[in-house]
């Protein structure tokens, strides 16, 4: 709970250094906070979309095309089954997945969150 609350405390810092030190108008400024924030925002839900395994199908049948199309060794065979057997691997990938979105989602909302603030201020 206390990297959700510096985040969010660095993001709002770093809209807010920006404004103070004049990089720009205070309209550019608040475009900028919203684009960034509705881009983060949608790269956090594309992460959510893919961690619920909805899209896995389609990623599945790529999967199987790239195999026909180019072959892989048994050695590379051999390290995908053991990467795939490792659990801390899996666990670590999985805490990394869900740090990583729940970043995007409080950057991106603290950026519009910021943007509106600018707006309303004006």
């Amino acid at each position: 709970m206390k990297w959700k609350m510096g985040l969010a405390m660095v993001t709002v810092s770093g809209w807010v250094a920006a404004i103070g030190l004049k990089l720009g108008s205070r309209a550019d400024l608040a475009d900028s906070a919203f684009l960034i924030g509705l881009c983060l925002l949608i790269l956090g839900v594309s992460a959510m979309i893919m961690k619920t395994g909805f899209v896995s199908p389609i990623v599945e049948g790529f999967k199987i095309i790239g195999e026909r199309m180019i072959r892989r060794s048994r050695s590379m065979e051999r390290a995908d089954d053991l990467i795939q057997k490792d659990h801390d691997f899996q666990a670590f990938k999985s805490n990394l997945s869900t740090w990583i979105t729940q970043g995007t989602f409080i950057m991106g909302a603290c950026s519009i969150l910021i943007s509106v603030g600018i707006l309303i201020v004006q």
